[in-house]
């Protein structure tokens, strides 16, 4: 039973999950004031007759619940005039995300935080759980769904991703099952520095309880230290998962003779699958998504059968390493969701012989830590703010490099080299930046790039 709240909700950050939640809230009649500082959404909350109002005291005073946009820093030295408001009224400041507590939704959830992979890994629980009919499970959160667009009932199950952004303003939201994918540097610029990013992603932990599970990749360093220190500092039932270590681990898996090999070592079972079977690109961190997926699956009690029956149907999500398309010898990857430089570098790992776009707008330390990762690489395009950095950065590491504008220019010139190849080419677009010097977003760019595949071989045909 969803609970009636009787004091005012004030949004902040009038973005498709602060738009959804006003609607929602208003139609079950709860009292909601909201503003954008962008006079243009200002105008589109007007129009949804929603109710607008500036941020004072005075408007503020009633409220219980300041909501922000999951991109607004409340932690910062000089936060937003409505977060310092709230501090001295001691308004909880809270996301979309903390309104599954709030109004008491008994729905069970999970949820999935990590640098990489959240998002297809999200999305590959939500797809083999739903397998058969056995779990009404629907995806929402950082995904890009918000959970108040979902039409749900009381069986269905909520998988969550979780962004740092989201999970460093958690109150009092507990997760049934939580997941966490790895850790490495990313969003410092937001969080001020990496343990509070860190910190951030243990939040998903911290209102779970005995009868809760946590799940833990520990593939990376810092995933293995907050394992090995987990029952310090959390309440619920551990279970380790690793595509790396066979030891100490409560499930595995291995990859061998064209077959991945999944061990679970609290059921004793043992299977494996081909990879001729897989339809996602078979790389290590798909693998790495997928063992989390059947950690779930495992622990909600689905049947192995029909584990290994649901992944004919598995697709990867768009702007994840998705392929795009081929001509002759290229073959075109578009993944725009890579802003980071551990991204970039998953996706490099993935291919041989690729022309690689990259480019935008830099983030801190830039291209550092992927020197060593670079050997597959056979010319890169770069392009945008961060381009002569990006450039004298790889021609230092050996890389033959071009300079370009925009992405159309880079793309069109790496077309243009590898049709020229006797070689099978890979054409892969993973920028390892962010997207804002040019496009709306992540996706905005993949599409663009999407757009430009099929137009060159349109042209080319």
């Amino acid at each position: 039973m969803i609970k009636q709240i009787n004091s005012e909700i004030f949004i902040l950050g009038m973005g498709i999950s602060g738009i959804s939640l006003a609607k929602y809230l208003m139609k079950r009649k709860i009292s909601v004031t909201c503003w954008d500082d962008n006079p243009e959404k200002r105008k589109v909350i007007h129009t949804l007759k929603i109710k607008i109002n500036s941020m004072t005291p005075e408007t503020l005073k009633n409220c219980h619940y300041l909501v922000l946009s999951p991109g607004i820093n409340h932690q910062k030295k000089n936060p937003h005039e409505a977060v310092k408001i709230a501090s001295k009224l001691n308004i909880k400041i809270v996301t979309d995300l903390e309104f599954l507590k709030i109004l008491n939704i008994k729905n069970s959830l999970i949820g999935v935080t990590g640098t990489n992979g959240k998002s297809t890994t999200t999305d590959f629980i939500g797809q083999i759980l739903s397998y058969k009919n056995f779990r009404d499970s629907k995806c929402c959160g950082n995904i890009g769904k918000p959970f108040t667009d979902l039409e749900i009932n009381k069986k269905t199950l909520l998988v969550v991703e979780a962004s740092s952004y989201q999970l460093a303003k958690i109150d009092k939201l507990n997760f049934d099952y939580a997941f966490l994918l790895n850790i490495s540097r990313d969003h410092i610029e937001w969080h001020g520095t990496f343990r509070k990013y860190i910190n951030s992603k243990l939040n998903i932990f911290k209102n779970q309880t005995k009868n809760s599970f946590a799940v833990i990749c520990i593939d990376d360093i810092n995933c293995k230290r907050i394992a090995d220190n987990f029952k310090t500092n959390f309440k619920s039932k551990l279970i380790l998962i690793s595509c790396k270590y066979t030891e100490n681990v409560d499930i595995y898996l291995k990859t061998e003779n064209n077959k991945i090999k999944i061990f679970n070592n609290i059921s004793k079972e043992y299977f494996a699958i081909s990879l001729n079977k897989l339809s996602f690109v078979k790389a290590q961190h798909n693998f790495q998504n997928l063992l989390a997926a059947y950690a779930s699956s495992f622990l909600l009690n689905q049947k192995t059968e029909d584990f290994l029956g649901s992944l004919k149907n598995i697709r990867t999500l768009q702007h994840r390493i998705e392929f795009s398309g081929t001509f002759k010898n290229v073959d075109f990857y578009n993944d725009s969701k890579s802003t980071n430089v551990n991204s970039a570098k998953t996706a490099i790992k993935s291919f041989k012989n690729i022309f690689w776009i990259l480019g935008g707008r830099e983030k801190k330390g830039g291209l550092k830590g992927i020197e060593k990762d670079l050997g597959n690489i056979l010319k890169a395009y770069v392009y945008g703010e961060c381009s002569k950095n990006f450039k004298a950065f790889l021609v230092r590491n050996s890389i033959i490099c071009v300079e370009f504008r925009t992405l159309r220019e880079s793309f069109n010139q790496a077309f243009k080299d590898a049709i020229k190849q006797r070689i099978n080419v890979n054409i892969l677009l993973s920028p390892a930046c962010s997207s804002f010097d040019q496009f709306n977003n992540f996706e905005d760019r993949g599409n663009k790039f999407k757009q430009l595949v099929s137009e060159k071989i349109k042209i080319s045909d």
